[in-house]
């Protein structure tokens, strides 16, 4: 967000200014919803995430402290909701002696432009999904790691968000999976001594062969267990018939151990 109506009418999204200049001029105080609000919510601009797990987010225009994934209750779902950003938001800045605040008239992206600095600060258009030149990238990022909708993060419009942009979302988070996957396997071939050490500070690497379906001999996709119903052993869960500790074949589901042609019979 710009802080100044000179810096407005020089620089706009598409012409960021260099990255302390933006800083300097963007302060917390600037955008403090506490105040009085003088104009009226249109709409919203809801923010979903199709990620296998939340992300922790500082920012003035969310005070949640955290954009919840696909996990824990919401495991399983395609999608959550994690936040609504009123439209337009409340920004505030001083007036000509510098000591009172006022309301600035919001823009009329204003909302959507929240959204995506609340996703991916360093983004300076209106295109979630835009990707800046590496030498535009490096003069005006504001931080490392930082792009959200990489992992499955995006705004809408639209409550619930349409299938085209669930299925954008969801590209863009399986191809940042991918692209950590392959980074996972050329570090274990290039540095196989340091690979430990990549592994612990790259936590993600097992949400994205799991969400994959990727195994190598460093990672396994974990079992869900259950006790066998009949004879109290630990087994695999959903699993028809198996082998019991006390060496005989035990039978859970009847019908599809047939189907695969096991009976108690056949096991003797």
């Amino acid at each position: 967000m710009v802080a100044t109506s000179e810096v407005k009418r020089v620089h706009g999204f598409e012409d960021p200014l260099a990255k302390p200049v933006m800083q300097s001029s963007n302060v917390p105080e600037m955008y403090d919803p506490s105040m009085p609000r003088m104009y009226p919510i249109h709409r919203h601009i809801y923010i979903y995430s199709v990620a296998k797990r939340g992300f922790k987010v500082k920012h003035p225009y969310f005070k949640a402290g955290e954009l919840k994934g696909c996990t824990g209750k919401d495991a399983g779902e395609r999608y959550v909701k994690c936040y609504a950003v009123p439209d337009p938001p409340q920004q505030l800045a001083y007036d000509g002696d510098g000591k009172r605040k006022v309301e600035v008239e919001p823009g009329d992206v204003a909302g959507w432009r929240v959204a995506i600095d609340i996703l991916n600060p360093n983004n300076p258009s209106n295109d979630p999904y835009h990707k800046m030149g590496p030498n535009a990238e490096a003069y005006f990022s504001i931080g490392k790691n930082v792009n959200l909708v990489k992992f499955g993060l995006f705004p809408s419009l639209n409550d619930p968000p349409t299938e085209a942009e669930l299925v954008r979302a969801e590209q863009a988070r399986d191809e940042s999976y991918q692209e950590l996957v392959d980074e996972a396997f050329q570090e274990q071939a290039s540095n196989p001594q340091g690979f430990r050490n990549w592994l612990r500070n790259n936590p993600d690497i097992t949400i994205a062969m799991e969400a994959l379906g990727v195994q190598a001999d460093w990672h396994r996709a974990p079992e869900m267990k259950m006790s066998c119903p009949n004879c109290g052993d630990t087994v695999k869960s959903g699993i028809a018939f198996h082998k019991s500790s006390a060496g005989v074949l035990c039978i859970i589901d009847k019908k599809r151990a047939a189907e695969a042609g096991v009976t108690k019979a056949s096991a003797a």
